[in-house]
């Protein structure tokens, strides 16, 4: 029975484990590397990671693949309960990859369930039997819609009896684009006695240069899902409850990435980042007031400046001391403001920064509100200056 779920998606019957913890943010994303050996006309990777071997765990870029205390501050400080291994495709970099889920499963115990997305271009006895080994949960694979080259892979994970090979569960999972219902048909009948689930996401529509699907528009200016690809995701999950009723499919929507996993994922980590001053949002973000010396004041090429800026210490000293005179002068409780070393910057309440605002600026400071996320690069939603 098809049903809608509390999370803007549809299943039917039941929702994949990994997914049962992305609705709840408590996954982990881990970006392996944005290397694929696929072009998918739908990639919507940026730039900045398309076909680079960048490594992240969600927001937080790692300086190297041995960065691993990283890695495990960050899902330490979402407490995360699993995560979700990306790119690129991971197993370009299989050993990586391994290594990283060893690490997670011996720090977080076995029950942190890990689920992994790939292109079938590089399923292999050898890179499954590694996964194995490692721990892995779950498994998705993408196959190519418009050609079927590589989907005899499927044989992969079952013996010459028929029985299943590796401990983890399988699923594929393909974007929904409008008005293809055959060519989606065609490819979920292929599958689906030979998986234990099915995923379809609604087509995410993206200004990277990857992206390169032709004649399709957003539902609307603030939506970026394409229109057409939610009914015909639910033409497929109609035809799926018909002929395959015992199957597990979910329907995943790009609001429900958004608002319900990113929401959910930010609200965690603002637990456990958030000072005590901050205030936060129903939506996960951080408000708090911002004080900043004038060349450190946010504007354009601002997140370039800050990595740029070769005298932190200094700034850093000059913070320091405008921090003392102010809670000296005001009567400001220490605990009420801080210094913000990633952004050069005073932190405090916002009810502070704006009977002070006045003062400040007459003191050659730049008095704001912030709002932000409460990922590790504390990116600003909104900056209001005083």
């Amino acid at each position: 029975m098809i049903k809608k779920t509390n999370y803007y998606s549809w299943t039917l019957n039941n929702l994949p484990d990994g997914c049962k913890q992305c609705v709840k943010g408590e996954k982990l994303v881990m970006f392996v590397t944005g290397i694929c050996p696929r072009q998918c006309s739908y990639c919507p990777l940026s730039e900045q990671k398309k076909d680079q071997d960048v490594i992240f765990a969600n927001e937080r870029q790692l300086a190297s693949e041995k960065e691993i205390a990283a890695m495990v501050a960050e899902a330490r400080t979402c407490r995360s309960k699993g995560a979700g291994f990306t790119g690129g495709d991971p197993l370009t970099k299989i050993d990586r990859t391994c290594r990283y889920i060893r690490i997670l499963k011996k720090e977080f115990g076995k029950k942190f369930h890990i689920h992994l997305y790939t292109s079938m271009d590089l399923l292999s006895e050898k890179n499954l039997q590694k996964l194995n080994d490692a721990g892995l949960d779950e498994l998705r694979f993408h196959p190519e819609l418009f050609t079927d080259r590589l989907w005899s892979k499927k044989s992969l994970f079952y013996d010459d009896k028929g029985k299943r090979k590796y401990r983890f569960k399988i699923g594929i999972e393909i974007p929904v684009l409008p008005k293809k219902f055959e060519v989606t048909k065609r490819v979920v009948d292929y599958f689906a006695s030979s998986v234990d689930f099915i995923n379809l996401n609604e087509l995410e529509i993206s200004d990277a240069e990857a992206f390169k699907i032709k004649h399709v528009k957003t539902k609307n200016a603030q939506y970026y899902g394409a229109l057409g690809s939610e009914e015909t995701a639910l033409q497929i999950l109609e035809y799926l409850s018909k002929s395959y009723s015992k199957l597990n499919v979910h329907y995943c929507t790009c609001k429900l990435k958004d608002k319900v996993q990113l929401g959910e994922r930010l609200k965690r980590r603002a637990k456990n980042t958030a000072e005590s001053f901050d205030l936060i949002t129903d939506d996960g973000t951080i408000l708090r007031g911002a004080i900043y010396l004038p060349q450190t004041r946010p504007g354009f090429g601002y997140k370039k400046r800050l990595a740029e800026t070769k005298d932190k210490e200094k700034i850093i000293k000059r913070l320091v001391t405008a921090q003392n005179k102010i809670i000296k002068e005001f009567a400001i409780p220490k605990e009420y403001m801080g210094i913000d070393t990633q952004k050069l910057r005073l932190i405090t309440n916002i009810g502070i920064v704006r009977e002070l605002s006045g003062a400040l600026k007459q003191r050659g400071l730049v008095p704001a509100i912030v709002e932000q996320y409460p990922t590790y690069d504390q990116m600003e939603v909104d900056v209001e200056f005083l």
